[in-house]
């Protein structure tokens, strides 16, 4: 096959592997075989530039899908993200032929390496991992219980660097490299499917529902706020406005989430959660709402996570914040975001992940992004977490990737994960990453979702105990791979 025809097909399943609302899971095993073929035939300053514009193509298209492409932190960052999965295909260039019989480990190795310096170096989370473009894979996903996400990108570059070689040497040379391979990755895949099916979670569930308000309580909210003259999203304007006039444009929402609240009690949710900044509140109208919610909560007997903007008289004029409000009608905990999006200019909160004792095991909760950060995601599984809250809010093309993102969480530490999302997909997910409940925003009047998660006992996970051990080990194998290979020349 001609050099050209490599590189197109490598690029264009490159396209249907980056993680988007429509990504091809089998495309993320595939395209990395024909870059690599084309990398290890051209010359190499070819190879480079090429294999660097494929991966910069993909990653632009990534941005362009999810509407990220004009901001800048994030055109800069998954530009660096290009270039470091282009370190990896050079290090397969240059140093696999001198690496013996560990000559597939390069790559992914390296890509892994890659990839976990780009969460290091930008902090944006773990977007951009190989790996996350196998949420549906139940069997292969329980390994990020394990290794973290990082687990099944060395997974799927590993394969292709196997293929690869089988490709370029034939198979009379490598036919005991590839048996090792399959007998691992069947391992892999066996240990996944016992894990399903002999560690399930409990039998013994919580009913919780995610609510949103109607689409005529956003459109008389809007239509309030525009005849005084006010931009939700301008903070500084919303908070130097007649608070009377902003505190009644806003009620539509808040007096229709409170309503929804009740509507799901008599269903028989125990937990009800509110999406992120969707209900928005100044801060002179914030102790009526809670004490509203709070005598609901009370005569239920529930526990309400109540998600909204807080707009303060101080700069930068404006909290993303989640209040857990218990069964006794108190407040039990404030949570600030932790992870502020570049679209959000916010003070971030102290990253502390707050929890409270329930009926159904330990709470937790974080903000839409926050769960984008495996650290702060542990950090709930350290404190004995059973059931992690996440109000979000997306927007049309980032949903689906996005809760799909968050049930690597679930997995990786073993709770359940409900994660209500405004302007997006909400998801409820098992410790397993099973979905056991979704909703789409844009497919409803009014999104809501109710769902039966398992909770306590919490399944300990390796990956809750040691974190991104295994992508520190990678980290460390591509950095001492070129002296390995430069004592072997020798």
């Amino acid at each position: 096959m001609k050099p050209r025809l490599l590189w197109w097909l490598g690029t264009a399943l490159l396209l249907l592997a980056v993680h988007t609302d429509w990504n091809v899971p089998l495309a993320a095993w595939v395209f990395p075989v024909f870059l690599l073929r084309y990398a290890r035939l051209v010359p190499l300053r070819r190879a480079v530039l090429m294999v660097g514009l494929s991966l910069l193509i993909g990653q632009l298209f990534w941005l362009g899908v999810t509407g990220l492409l004009f901001v800048l932190s994030a055109l800069l960052a998954f530009t660096l993200l290009a270039v470091l999965q282009t370190t990896a295909f050079l290090a397969d260039r240059l140093l696999a032929g001198r690496a013996g019989p560990l000559r597939t480990l390069v790559f992914p190795v390296t890509l892994v390496a890659g990839e976990h310096l780009f969460t290091v170096i930008t902090g944006f989370g773990d977007f951009g991992a190989l790996g996350s473009t196998q949420a549906t894979n139940l069997p292969l996903l329980q390994t990020a219980s394990v290794t973290g996400v990082y687990g099944l990108t060395f997974v799927l570059a590993w394969f292709a660097s196997v293929a690869n070689t089988v490709w370029a040497e034939g198979w009379q040379p490598v036919k005991r490299t590839v048996l090792v391979h399959v007998c691992l990755l069947g391992v892999v895949f066996a240990a996944g499917g016992a894990r399903l099916l002999f560690d399930a979670p409990t039998t013994e569930t919580v009913r919780i529902a995610g609510i949103s308000p109607s689409a005529e309580a956003d459109r008389s909210s809007s239509g309030a706020l525009e005849r005084i003259g006010v931009k939700y999203w301008r903070a500084q304007e919303v908070s130097g406005a007649d608070p009377v006039a902003v505190g009644a444009a806003f009620a539509p929402v808040t007096d229709d989430l409170v309503a929804r609240t009740k509507q799901q009690v008599s269903a028989g949710a125990k937990i009800v959660l509110w999406p992120e900044t969707h209900a928005r509140v100044l801060e002179r109208d914030q102790a009526a709402l809670l004490k509203r919610v709070g005598d609901e909560a009370r005569q239920a007997g529930i526990h309400v996570g109540v998600a909204y903007a807080l707009y303060t008289s101080q700069a930068p004029y404006i909290r993303n914040v989640v209040v857990l409000i218990g069964p006794a009608g108190e407040v039990l905990w404030t949570y600030d975001k932790t992870h502020p999006t570049p679209m959000e200019p916010m003070t971030p909160g102290p990253g502390n992940v707050p929890t409270a004792e329930s009926p159904y095991g330990r709470l937790a909760a974080v903000i839409c992004y926050d769960a984008d950060f495996p650290g702060l995601m542990r950090q709930a599984a350290d404190k004995g977490t059973a059931l992690m809250l996440v109000p979000a809010n997306d927007w049309p093309g980032f949903g689906s990737l996005h809760a799909e993102k968050a049930g690597f969480r679930a997995v990786e530490n073993g709770y359940s994960l409900f994660r209500h999302s405004t302007h997006g997909n909400s998801t409820a997910v098992d410790g397993q990453g099973r979905v056991l409940g979704h909703a789409d925003y844009y497919r409803t009047d009014q999104q809501t979702l109710v769902a039966d998660l398992p909770v306590q006992p919490r399944t300990q996970t390796v990956y809750s105990r040691v974190g991104d051990v295994f992508a520190w080990l990678c980290l460390a194998a591509a950095a001492l791979c070129p002296l390995w290979t430069y004592r072997r020349k020798r």
